[in-house]
């Protein structure tokens, strides 16, 4: 598996252990979630999860492009419009 990180990921300063620790252990995951980002074509995935002190849920968007690459361009504490529609698409 390849990980790789746009600049814009580390734009609110959360650390990338704290935002592969929110992947690994998703409360919610919301596949192909929002319109594609350029040069990308696919649609980002959104994981919400937590800090590795599970004090803050972070969310972060991903490309995953199969069979196992991953490019994260977007970290930052789960904000309340964020958590709603996870919760809505996840009864």
């Amino acid at each position: 598996m390849g990980i790789s990180w746009k600049p814009s990921a580390d734009k609110h300063g959360v650390d990338r252990a704290d935002a592969l620790n929110a992947i690994q252990n998703y409360i919610y995951r919301l596949e192909s979630f929002d319109e594609p980002r350029a040069p990308s074509v696919r649609r980002p995935d959104l994981f919400i999860g937590p800090t590795r002190d599970s004090h803050i849920l972070l969310e972060v968007m991903v490309v995953m492009t199969p069979p196992s690459d991953i490019m994260i361009f977007h970290v930052m504490p789960a904000r309340r419009k964020i958590l709603d529609i996870a919760e809505r698409n996840n009864p």
